[in-house]
């Protein structure tokens, strides 16, 4: 049964608590108990414009609560309006939606006509969220069902602004207005979207239809009757302050990004950021223009913050990426402009800048048996990990290779994506302000036929340290045993390797057969997890033991 049959078919307070993950009781209690006044936190923030926006949020427990109605309602929305994202009509709040999605397409138009509903949340009542969870044939939910819904979402008879349900009852209230909308678009020959409160219209006519918008004198353009009609019909109200027309003579922008010929960053946008990258890797730190870049956190003297400065870049790059794979292989591959940019920021945040030394494996599995292996060890190598009222706090660090980092750096999975990686880690002369620059990183791999080409290169340009390789700058690299044909595999005892679960063996190749053998995640998790305390972690000694010499070996590298 799915969720939207589950949620159709509960007919009571107990059901919908049940639904939700709760005890009627402690649902009761969050819904009626406590005090409308302690259930949220009110408070302002400046809008780049010098206008306040009103965030309400909802406390722990109710905003708890709001979450598990948000995700319930989204795989809802999913099931129902589950289309192709390149028709979508709404796109904000959506998985695989984005102010880029909802950009593309009013791409390469001779008009783009951009409108703003006023109070969006706020306009949203609780009589027509309770209404809507009844009324639409979708849900068809029962009266009492439909009132709890608009009873954990609302707050003083609106949808408040910072509450994790919000966006979803938006997106379905919303949807009433879409359904409008691109009939009304369809019959004068314009493409619609719409992302949250944001209305755009375009078209290729020679003329811009009248019924969505009208010129007056000077060039300035009002909402047309039949548009303004139709959008009030349902609830909602134009904010005049926020209506734009863009010729394709001039800069067209939606939602924020440029349209014109492609999706595109505004220039200034990409500038100020690529400035404030260099003045980081020039000085340590940067320093932001708060009336020009709202969406960076600073702190009381316009100090950005490093976490801030990595999302831009990443949102830059996502926008910037589509248009970058029609590139030729090899230019893809050495970067262009941003792609370098973001590359070296990721350099120096991530290798530069750490604070602890850090390790980067071959697969997420290693840094599973690593990890438990420290915490069993814990005894013996105090300098890597410190257990304190069963709270395991970890000295060193584990790298986490994600897919967006390997994107960038145009590297593979696996030992042939460190080699590249170590490669550029050489070629990057990027000169940074390294605040922390005692601790080592350490790129950890197998001793077997599968990292052949990292010896060739270390045999050729690392220098011979004994138990390990020193390759250039703070990088180093370990092979997890000085015997040959070791995988990290093989630093368990036999009787771990040869544990059984539901009767299937351990397969390490990496086409296994699935009827007789489980891989290494199950391995991981399964077995060296859910068993560490009844497994030998002795092998894994001489990897921490050849880490206490590397991290020495660093320290006297380093000029006093």
């Amino acid at each position: 049964m799915s969720r939207l049959e589950k949620l159709r078919n509960i007919t009571t307070l107990n059901d919908c608590a049940k639904l939700l993950g709760y005890k009627p009781q402690s649902f009761s209690y969050i819904l009626y108990r406590i005090p409308d006044n302690n259930k949220y936190i009110e408070f302002e923030i400046l809008k780049r414009n010098g206008d306040t926006r009103k965030i309400k949020a909802p406390t722990e427990k109710l905003k708890l609560l709001q979450r598990r109605l948000a995700d319930l309602l989204n795989w809802c929305y999913e099931e129902i309006y589950n289309k192709d994202k390149e028709r979508s009509l709404s796109h904000g709040f959506r998985k695989n939606h984005s102010i880029f999605t909802n950009a593309k397409q009013h791409k390469n138009k001779r008009y783009v006509f951009n409108i703003d509903l006023k109070d969006f949340f706020p306009s949203i009542n609780f009589g027509r969220v309770r209404g809507f969870f009844i009324k639409n044939h979708h849900f068809a939910l029962n009266t009492k069902i439909a009132t709890l819904i608009a009873q954990i979402a609302c707050y003083n008879n609106e949808l408040p602004q910072g509450s994790p349900c919000s966006p979803i009852i938006s997106n379905f209230i919303g949807n009433l207005l879409d359904i409008r909308m691109v009939n009304l678009a369809k019959s004068v020959n314009c493409t619609y979207s719409r992302y949250v409160d944001d209305l755009t219209f375009s078209t290729n006519k020679k003329d811009f239809p009248p019924e969505l918008a009208i010129m007056q004198k000077d060039n300035d353009w009002i909402i047309g009757n039949s548009l303004k009609k139709e959008i009030e019909k349902v609830g909602f109200i134009v904010n005049d302050k926020k209506i734009s027309m863009q010729y394709r003579t001039s800069r067209q922008v939606t939602t924020g990004l440029v349209v014109n010929k492609k999706v595109n960053i505004k220039k200034e946008y990409y500038r100020k950021t690529r400035s404030m990258c260099y003045e980081l890797f020039k000085t340590g730190q940067f320093y932001i223009d708060k009336n020009t870049q709202d969406d960076i956190e600073v702190d009381n003297n316009n100090i950005g913050k490093l976490n801030k400065l990595e999302g831009i870049l990443s949102f830059i790059y996502k926008i910037k990426r589509p248009y970058d794979n029609r590139k030729p292989q090899k230019r893809r591959n050495n970067g262009t402009s941003m792609t370098k940019l973001y590359r070296s920021f990721l350099f120096y945040k991530n290798f530069s800048l750490t604070a602890m030394p850090l390790i980067i494996t071959e697969g997420k599995t290693d840094i599973i048996y690593l990890k438990t292996a420290l915490k069993n060890l814990a005894n013996h190598y105090n300098e890597f990990v410190e257990i304190k009222n069963d709270i395991t706090d970890f000295k060193i660090k584990f790298f986490n290779m994600s897919k967006n980092f390997r994107d960038v750096f145009a590297i593979s999975k696996g030992t042939s994506g460190l080699k590249n990686l170590m490669d550029l880690y050489k070629k990057n002369n990027k000169k940074y302000k390294v605040e922390r620059k005692n601790n080592p990183v350490i790129i950890l791999i197998d001793n077997d036929d599968g990292s052949n080409e990292i010896k060739k290169v270390l045999k050729k340009e690392g220098q011979d340290c004994g138990s390990f390789y020193y390759f250039t700058k703070n990088l180093y690299v370990l092979l997890v045993s000085n015997r040959k044909n070791r995988a990290i595999e093989n630093l368990f005892d036999e009787d771990t390797l040869k544990m059984k679960i539901n009767g299937k063996v351990f397969g390490r190749a990496e086409n296994i057969d699935p009827e007789k053998e489980y891989g290494k995640i199950v391995f991981a998790e399964k077995v060296v997890r859910e068993n560490q305390k009844k497994i030998n972690f002795d092998g894994f000694k001489e990897v921490f033991d050849n880490l206490k010499m590397i991290i020495n070996d660093y320290q006297s590298r380093i000029p006093k």
